[in-house]
């Protein structure tokens, strides 16, 4: 690691990964597919005159051609509000009603704004992850690293101050990330001596996998557990490509976890994370179609988990070997695949 934190270090490229031999996680119970919701919570930590930004946020919206305007922005706001007056409680109802451990993934103003829902989510036996302080576009923005990394240490005691929890956060997932930001809650957390048990900002594989430490510490890696974007819910309100009804976003979901079904069938067991936003998906006619896949899944016999969940039980069978790593691999012989007959 470079002596200056703030400096950018790259890992290798992986084209392969796990090649023709990827590994069998062994899921809990026989489970084929193990199944990770992840829900975004940044109501109030998103771009606002209120947070001291120069525009309102005009992301993600159900009029999804809006753009961020100068100064204060009521519909952009009321959009975000509905997510924390009437979808949190929702989906906290949902997971309740079908048994489901999920992960809440919260951007910490926004439990400046409005730490209702903290306890609740915490007594649902939800873990709670970190995605930072705000919830913006840290590159495209230009957020300075110092900035950054002030957020990360203010993040990481805001979250213990709001739980009372002075393990976490045992995870992260900043999303729209800079070039640093791993890099940044790792050190966060190695100099404070906290455990971060893995990192969600990877979008690269179906299966978790580990890196270097991006702390540099060369006794530990990074387990990472990856997201994806083409089973989400923010698809409903992305410019462009999308969903056109619930029914839509259904059957990707149905279907996605078919083809990974199949898979396992054949000997490799996967992982489907679907990331969630209760401004999105707590819409009446949404939920019931997240309840229809979830209720497809379990019937299925999938297993589902929450992000630590996975970490642990990843963990417990594929423990940290620095010279299997991912990132270190320049150019892959041909020798090191192995092509089944």
């Amino acid at each position: 690691m470079s002596v200056d934190k703030y400096t950018e270090e790259w890992l290798e490229r992986e084209f392969v990964g796990y090649g023709m031999e990827p590994p069998n996680p062994e899921w809990p119970n026989g489970a084929k597919v193990c199944v990770s919701f992840v829900v975004q919570y940044y109501m109030g930590a998103e771009s606002s005159v209120l947070n001291g930004d120069e525009k309102a946020c005009g992301d993600l919206f159900e009029i999804p051609k809006t753009v961020s305007i100068p100064g204060r922005y009521e519909s952009a706001e009321q959009t975000y509000e509905y997510g924390s007056r009437e979808g949190v409680l929702r989906l906290l109802n949902l997971f309740k009603k079908c048994d489901v451990p999920v992960t809440w993934n919260f951007y910490t103003r926004a439990i400046e704004r409005n730490p209702f829902w903290v306890k609740p989510i915490l007594e649902s036996g939800a873990e709670i992850s970190v995605g930072g302080y705000r919830w913006r576009d840290n590159l495209h923005d230009n957020v300075a690293p110092e900035v950054e990394d002030m957020e990360i240490q203010k993040s990481i005691e805001i979250i213990q101050s709001a739980t009372g929890d002075k393990s976490l956060p045992k995870g992260w997932l900043v999303e729209r990330r800079s070039n640093l930001s791993t890099k940044l809650y790792s050190l966060a957390h190695e100099s404070s001596q906290l455990p971060l048990l893995y990192s969600s900002d990877s979008c690269q594989d179906d299966l978790p996998y580990w890196i270097p430490s991006p702390s540099g510490k060369t006794d530990k890696g990074l387990l990472m557990i990856p997201f994806s974007y083409d089973t989400s819910d923010l698809r409903f309100n992305m410019r462009g490509s999308g969903w056109a009804c619930p029914a839509d976003w259904a059957t990707y979901l149905k279907d996605s976890f078919d083809c990974f079904y199949e898979e396992a069938e054949a000997g490799e067991p996967k992982m489907m994370t679907v990331l969630l936003h209760p401004h999105i998906c707590g819409r009446p006619n949404r939920v019931i179609h997240l309840e229809n896949f979830i209720k497809y899944a379990q019937s299925k016999g999938a297993w589902f988990a929450r992000r630590a969940d996975i970490a642990t039980h990843w963990q417990s069978k594929f423990p940290y070997e620095a010279k299997v790593a991912f990132g270190q691999t320049s150019l892959p012989e041909c020798g090191q695949i192995s092509i089944p007959a």
